[in-house]
């Protein structure tokens, strides 16, 4: 008989590893706790447009596994508009430009740190130093607090998080993967045609029959000759191997008995620092993109002008966001919005780590080097591309080749 793995979550590391234990003969089960593949790719069609909910941008210099699975699938890419960018800061709006000759000797400064930073491990003596509030690093720097708030505008696109709260080793991480600090705020950004859910519809297509939707995992255990894993609605699936792709601020919800460190249970409880949602609404007409640095927030248009996005943290209002971004608020009366902070199957957007949580994501990645039958591995843990579609894309199938290889 095939050896049968299990894998929690039909997100994109999940289809992606289950495709390759699937091509090599593997029986396998996927166990998603929504009705629906994708994760936090999730694209609702509105009108006759697309708005993301989730994942949105690629891009095809910096991410080979996006555009190998791409191609594969048939699946085109597109360019946003050229659109100008606005920086607001403490009121003042004025042209946004990653190449003012302040912010680039800022970037070199960092790319200075950018060298203590391991692509494949999440944190190391060498770089320890840095996992500490990114707005305490850039301090420590001494740059003139306009450069730093001009920064922080353009690093909240990709954190979307208070720069008080995440730590500056995980946005430097981030820098690292694009190859500079100046390479990831000017780094061209690319829609997937159709949605990025349409990546993960695509990957799942072969695997209808493995799929088991609206089956939550509740935990895991070692028996003898395997695992054993439950779900809310009391079934119980025996398995050779586990592959678990849920967010990481879930993981708390899964009682893993063998594994008895707290330290990741109390790290995922709390949460990675990102709590951002998207808010799609309709404009009166249409608008530059804009981002500020207080509060951290940013808005832009879907590629056919028709509709605005917000993207702010849950616990900013959102008059208070309108308002630092120089948007009418009556705009954002009746947005539409997928909270993930309040979605039970994510908790929280993509991953954007707190100080101190470096280690215990190190650690919970490396379980599968350890014992390759028991992994966790998605975008979130991922020491490649964290919290991107390419680095669940590296995730799932790390995963795979981990097991495959045992």
């Amino acid at each position: 008989m095939p050896k049968h793995a299990i894998i929690l979550g039909a997100g994109v590391a999940g289809l992606t590893a289950a495709n390759a234990l699937v091509d090599q003969g593997w029986a396998v089960t996927i166990l998603e706790a929504s009705d629906r593949v994708g994760g936090r790719t999730f694209t609702k069609k509105v009108d006759q447009h697309l708005e993301e909910q989730g994942a949105e941008f690629v891009h095809c210099d910096h991410h080979p596994r996006v555009m190998a699975a791409l191609h594969h699938y048939k699946i085109a890419i597109q360019a946003p508009p050229s659109t100008d960018t606005t920086w607001y800061w403490q009121g003042v709006a004025a042209p946004a430009d990653p190449r003012d000759p302040s912010l680039q000797l800022l970037l070199a400064r960092i790319d200075e740190d950018l060298k203590l930073i391991d692509p494949e491990r999440w944190i190391t003596a060498d770089n320890a130093h840095l996992d500490r509030p990114f707005r305490d690093y850039l301090e420590a720097i001494d740059a003139r607090a306009a450069t730093r708030e001009m920064l922080l505008a353009w690093t909240g696109t990709l954190t979307g998080a208070n720069p008080s709260v995440f730590s500056a080793l995980g946005i430097l991480r981030d820098f690292r993967m694009f190859g500079s600090a100046k390479t990831a705020l000017e780094a061209e950004e690319h829609r997937i045609v159709g949605g990025t859910q349409s990546l993960a519809t695509a990957l799942a297509a072969s695997l209808a029959a493995n799929i088991a939707f609206l089956k939550r995992a509740v935990s895991v255990r070692r028996r003898p000759s395997g695992f054993e894993i439950s779900t809310a609605d009391h079934q119980v699936f025996p398995a050779d191997a586990v592959i678990v792709t849920v967010p990481f601020n879930t993981l708390h919800a899964l009682d893993l008995p063998f594994l008895t460190a707290p330290s990741l249970s109390q790290a995922s409880r709390r949460g990675h620092a990102n709590r951002s949602g998207k808010h799609w609404f309709d404009p009166t007409n249409p608008f530059e993109s804009r981002i500020s640095a207080s509060p951290s927030t940013l808005a832009f248009m879907d590629r056919t002008q028709t509709s605005g996005c917000i993207i702010k943290d849950d616990q900013i209002s959102a008059q208070t966001a309108a308002q630092a971004l120089g948007i009418a608020h009556r705009h954002l009366l009746n947005a539409r919005t997928h909270a993930w902070t309040h979605d039970l199957n994510a908790q929280g957007a993509w991953m954007t780590i707190r100080p101190g949580q470096a280690a215990v994501v190190d650690a919970a990645w490396s379980i599968g080097d350890k014992d390759p039958t028991f992994q966790i591995a998605n975008a979130d843990v991922s020491p490649v591309w964290s919290g991107w579609i390419e680095g669940a894309l590296y995730a799932g199938h790390y995963a795979a080749q981990r097991l495959l290889n045992n």
